[in-house]
């Protein structure tokens, strides 16, 4: 064999490596991106969804604006119902979400008040979260969350009784609000809603979603606060090419019912990925070094609802009862089958219980149809209207 027929056989068997190799990875990557979607689809058509023609992205809202914080953040808020409304109901949403968890309790609130309740809701999105701006500095605290909170009363709800509902992180916020704002906390708030949350410890919690938080804090996170300084919307915009993949994540990770909608899942899936890597990365360490014990005192008094999903992964429900222990006179709920977002899950029971909450903190203030009703004479008590039960695993009527 001659040197050219030589270098040509070479030549002709390199090709044919480079053309193997370049075939398997269209394959692999044709796997990758296909098989992940192929069973996402069939997930989403196997489901029967109760909220498959629910607009998530059209709730009932009355206004719509833009709070600039003095933390230099531009928050977005939204209302229900109407301005001059007895009593404000604040929702506050938590890590790696937005105001779009409180769907179903948004759509609770606004029917309420078709029903005659002067009722009004406000919610908001979290710094980082959602449709607002991220704070200026790179790792944040739960007290940024409550001086954020304090921003959005003053402009959005600056008078009048209020109940403050806060879900996992929201929850945190709640309590760090009461300790950076005491006076404003014991004049104004009525009552308080706990889902999913925790007042301290969560740095101790032996679950593989948190074990990977704490593992995230010790190893990447320092590596990622310097990469995500410089490239975050390189890593958002690779977040966003997840898609189906994402969505099984979410699907295995989010939910414990066993067959949850796929509408439910879309919704949490959103969420997740409008979430910035800097607020992701940001919030970590905050989340883990969180300890309100201290404050829970504050909130002696008060109508105080404590909620969890009975298979919680983030905020187990040892946590839900140490608060509700803390907090004499609570009304804790196991909600069964849910994971850490129940009012998501089961949005029903979630919704009655809040309304429930609502009714009770309206009647004692002695408002309108929420005032007690009075029982045969000799029956010795006082009891309250109660809301229409809602079914499990059905939407609002």
């Amino acid at each position: 064999m001659g040197a050219a027929e030589g270098r040509g056989s070479r030549r002709a068997r390199a090709w044919a490596v480079a053309g193997g190799i370049t075939g398997g990875v269209a394959v692999g990557a044709a796997l990758a991106y296909g098989v992940p979607r192929y069973v996402a689809r069939r997930t989403r058509a196997s489901s029967s969804d109760p909220y498959a023609h629910e607009p998530f992205e059209m709730p009932p809202t009355n206004s719509v604006r833009t709070v600039e914080t003095r933390d230099g953040a531009s928050v977005h808020v939204e209302t229900a119902g109407p301005e001059d409304a007895d009593l404000t109901v604040v929702l506050v949403h938590g890590y790696m979400q937005d105001m779009g968890t409180f769907y179903f309790q948004r759509k609770a609130i606004a029917d309420a008040v078709r029903g005659g309740l002067r009722l009004r809701a406000v919610l908001y999105d979290q710094p980082g979260h959602g449709r607002s701006s991220g704070l200026v500095r790179t790792e944040y605290s739960i007290d940024d969350l409550a001086e954020i909170l304090f921003d959005v009363l003053e402009e959005a709800a600056p008078r009048g009784p209020l109940v403050l509902v806060g879900h996992s992180m929201g929850g945190m916020t709640i309590m760090a609000f009461a300790r950076l704002y005491p006076e404003v906390f014991r004049e104004r708030v009525r009552g308080v809603a706990f889902l999913s949350t925790s007042a301290a410890g969560l740095d101790t919690v032996e679950t593989k979603a948190m074990r990977a938080l704490r593992r995230l804090r010790r190893t990447v996170l320092p590596m990622l606060q310097q990469v995500a300084g410089w490239t975050p919307d390189l890593i958002d915009r690779s977040r966003l090419l997840a898609g189906d993949l994402g969505w099984l994540l979410t699907r295995k990770a989010a939910f414990r019912s066993p067959n949850p909608p796929g509408s439910i899942v879309t919704l949490v899936e959103r969420m997740n990925r409008r979430t910035s890597i800097q607020s992701i990365v940001g919030y970590a360490r905050a989340i883990l070094d969180h300890d309100s014990t201290a404050v829970l005192p504050q909130f002696k008094g008060l109508p105080i609802l404590v909620a969890v999903g009975d298979d919680d992964p983030l905020t187990p429900p040892g946590h839900s009862r140490r608060l509700a222990e803390a907090l004499p006179g609570s009304r804790l709920e196991l909600i069964a089958e849910a994971g850490h977002s129940p009012q998501l899950e089961y949005p029903g029971e979630i919704s009655q219980l809040l309304l429930e909450m609502i009714d009770k903190v309206a009647a004692e203030m002695g408002e309108g149809p929420q005032r007690p009703e009075a029982v045969p004479p000799g029956a010795g008590q006082v009891r309250y209207r109660r809301w229409k039960p809602f079914s499990r695993g059905r939407a609002l009527p």
